[in-house]
């Protein structure tokens, strides 16, 4: 009995040696346990398209299982990366949302994929990084239309900073680089956001001199003047009329905008 004892016990430590304890056991994922059952593994670009419908209909948490799919068939792709961070700001889950668009662009430096995922980082809480970014992929931004985004963006990103002069300073080079009606109005919201509200009506009214049906100049002069009429303690009746009158041209060139609607009754407009 004794004899039969320390055989078993001697197996048990030599099947125990041919073990490597130096290397974790990691539980099999089930979505990479999927592409292993399998018959006919998806590829990369349907396991996309199955995210971009799965997203479009509000299911994010679907999406994100194709996207890790995808993931893990082609691990460090930059295009799945950028749709995982989207999925996971969709669901409030700035940090890791800001992870992978972090790695998006470690992955691809282009300035195609910052134009991307420059406002990720933006809306999960990062604009200082996200303006670094941008900064740092337009010296080499020679496409007129590329820089022209880029530039957008980090107006966007040094005003959520709190970096006004900085915003002032992009917004200038994107109207002196791509005039018209689009940058003045950028030029209008970054000077809204710096609290210059007479700067921003003069922008917002330069654009409308350019192209009299832009709406989004119609409704930024509006809105700096309706601040001005709030901020002056509802005195200033010249700037209540030109808000009004703004908004309405606004609602002349496109009656469908609930928002204005909606402003104009709540000011009594």
């Amino acid at each position: 009995m004794n004899l039969m004892r320390s055989v078993i016990l001697t197996a048990l430590v030599l099947a125990t040696g041919c073990r490597d304890w130096s290397k974790p056991v990691i539980p099999q994922d089930p979505e990479l346990a999927a592409l292993a059952t399998d018959a006919t593994p998806p590829t990369r670009d349907e396991l996309l398209a199955s995210a971009a419908k799965l997203s479009k209909q509000g299911d994010a948490h679907a999406a994100l299982r194709s996207l890790q799919r995808a993931l893990a068939m082609h691990p460090a792709d930059p295009q799945t990366e950028f749709l995982v961070a989207r999925e996971y700001l969709a669901l409030g889950e700035r940090e890791t949302a800001l992870e992978f668009a972090i790695l998006s662009t470690l992955h691809d430096a282009s300035s195609a994929r910052v134009v991307a995922c420059a406002p990720i980082m933006v809306a999960a809480g990062a604009p200082q990084r996200a303006a670094r970014l941008i900064e740092s992929a337009l010296p080499d931004a020679s496409d007129a239309a590329v820089r022209t985004q880029l530039l957008q963006e980090l107006v966007v990103a040094r005003g959520a900073a709190g970096e006004h002069d900085g915003s002032l300073a992009a917004a200038r080079e994107l109207v002196a680089t791509t005039p018209g009606a689009a940058s003045q109005a950028v030029l209008g919201d970054a000077l809204l956001r710096a609290g210059r509200l007479a700067d921003a009506e003069d922008a917002f009214r330069a654009g409308i001199t350019v192209d009299p049906k832009s709406t989004v100049c119609w409704n930024g002069l509006g809105t700096a003047a309706l601040n001005r009429w709030i901020a002056g303690g509802k005195v200033d009746q010249s700037a209540r009329a030109r808000a009004v009158a703004a908004f309405e041209a606004s609602l002349a060139v496109d009656a469908d905008q609930p928002k204005v609607v909606r402003l104009m009754a709540s000011h009594g407009l």
